[in-house]
């Protein structure tokens, strides 16, 4: 059972865990040999062909959420798009304090991010608000504090969806595109789908 400070603290998604030390090495060794990294730069092995992902549990407050774009802002560091990936979490994370059960006593919100060509941006929530949507019209889900928030992630990312339910918590994430220098995608005026 993982302690609350382990769910704290940053960790990459996949941590290695298993077998005795002396095991460990040789294992590396096989996979070193096997995925052919030999004599690769650090570069090469920095932006390998797999993803660089991440997850990070937050307390639910306000303040967290300046610390989950600062966080989001430092791995997207040197690719141009650091800033609007950065304004994407914070407004989901916003989100996620403002609306849902996560900005209640005791609760969290967790964040996903994942660094390749089209970076995955995930904000999971405990849920207790309505659904997510861009510009809502539904009655008793109008938008709250001006309504902009995921209009303006819609123009950021190439897409924005939504999983989950108001009972167990939703997952709103955006696609956005790290090989274009500025975000291009056309408005969304309709609700989030997955």
């Amino acid at each position: 059972m993982a302690t609350r400070q382990a769910l704290m603290r940053f960790r990459r998604a996949a941590p290695v865990v298993g077998p005795p030390i002396p095991d460990i090495q040789r294992r590396r060794d096989e996979e070193v040999a096997a995925k052919g990294w030999g004599l690769c730069s650090a570069g090469e092995w920095l932006w390998g062909s797999e993803p660089m992902r991440w997850r990070r549990v937050f307390p639910g407050r306000a303040d967290q959420v300046t610390v989950a774009r600062q966080l989001t802002a430092a791995l997207f560091a040197g690719t141009s798009r650091e800033e609007e990936v950065a304004v994407v979490v914070a407004e989901l994370a916003s989100n996620a304090v403002l609306h849902t059960r996560s900005g209640y006593q005791g609760g969290w919100f967790g964040l996903e991010v994942t660094l390749q060509d089209v970076a995955y941006i995930a904000v999971t929530d405990l849920g207790g608000g309505c659904i997510p949507t861009i510009r809502s019209e539904q009655p008793g889900c109008e938008p709250r504090v001006n309504g902009r928030g995921l209009l303006m992630v819609s123009r950021l990312a190439l897409s924005v969806g939504i999983h989950g339910s108001p009972d167990n918590g939703h997952t709103v994430w955006a696609d956005v595109d790290l090989r274009s220098k500025t975000a291009t995608a056309p408005v969304q005026d309709t609700p989030l789908a997955s």
